[in-house]
């Protein structure tokens, strides 16, 4: 989601809600819409937020008793997998709301003892985050590489395609992809030496906001890499892999290509997964033609 607020900017509550569509009310508010979390981190209330070096220490949803990692403390928790963006706000004086920016999860959630709303020492669970860097110059980098590539007439495509895989293999793409998992979205190889960060909707189809996307991403090994890139292999709405009926037994062997092989954490993906089968994956006729 494109949010063009900037750091530092002080909204109202009815400005937060209608750029989030998120409740009106509460500390963790989800939005389904938007696909994102907005945390507010109310320094004149109960809860006993900090920053120290740099990381956000934000305390969970649940006033009183021991809170659980349930319902938005368990979103939260499971960000780094499940795909959803998650914005700070920290509020100074009541019924304002300063937008701290982008946050992620610097280390796994922790327990602490504080009290609750009736004055009891409980369990609260506490979030350690961090500021998203920001992706601005990254989408100025892509900018610019795209003005090189379309400027150079005598690039062959498949010299363009090494040199955007080349860049992105660098970038902060890759970054967050490895945040995810570290191994191959198929085979399981581990060593990061050898995984590629893969795009599922090509970077030369992909709006800049799709190419930042984490979702239309895959870590692939060389061999798997190829494969979807070209098209010999996609997964279907379960994340089942698809394979070209133009490659034969002997090429899925030495290739490693078994069709019981599955993506996991595939929802989030599902989009840009059923874009790559509808217009990428390769029939014999067509290699023919």
């Amino acid at each position: 989601m494109n949010i063009s607020i900037e750091p530092g900017a002080v909204l109202n509550n009815n400005q937060l809600t209608s750029i989030f569509l998120c409740a009106p009310q509460g500390g963790m508010r989800r939005s389904h819409r938007t696909n994102t979390l907005v945390l507010i981190s109310d320094k004149t209330g109960l809860y006993q937020d900090r920053k120290e070096d740099g990381i956000y220490h934000y305390t969970g949803m649940g006033q009183v008793g021991d809170q659980t990692l349930t319902s938005q403390n368990k979103t939260l928790a499971e960000s780094r997998e499940n795909g959803i963006e998650v914005h700070l706000f920290e509020v100074f004086k009541p019924k304002e709301y300063t937008y701290q920016g982008r946050v992620e999860l610097a280390d796994p959630p922790y327990t602490e003892r504080q009290k609750d709303n009736n004055g009891d020492m409980r369990n609260v669970w506490i979030f350690p985050l961090r500021l998203v860097e920001d992706d601005q110059e990254w989408i100025q980098e892509i900018e610019q590489l795209e003005s090189i590539i379309e400027k150079d007439a005598a690039l062959e495509e498949t010299e363009k395609e090494r040199i955007v895989k080349t860049r992105i293999g660098q970038s902060k793409f890759k970054q967050k992809l490895l945040s995810q998992s570290k191994q191959c979205a198929l085979c399981g190889v581990d060593d990061e030496r050898f995984l590629i960060a893969s795009h599922i909707k090509p970077w030369s189809e992909s709006t800049n906001e799709e190419r930042l996307d984490v979702n239309n991403g895959l870590l692939l090994c060389p061999n798997h890499d190829s494969l979807f890139d070209k098209g010999f292999i996609s997964f279907d709405e379960e994340g089942k892999l698809v394979i070209s009926d133009s490659l034969n037994e002997t090429v899925k062997i030495f290739m490693n290509i078994n069709s019981q092989f599955r993506l996991n954490n595939y929802k989030n993906k599902s989009h840009y997964i059923n874009w790559h089968l509808q217009n990428k994956l390769l029939s014999l006729k067509e290699l023919h033609d």
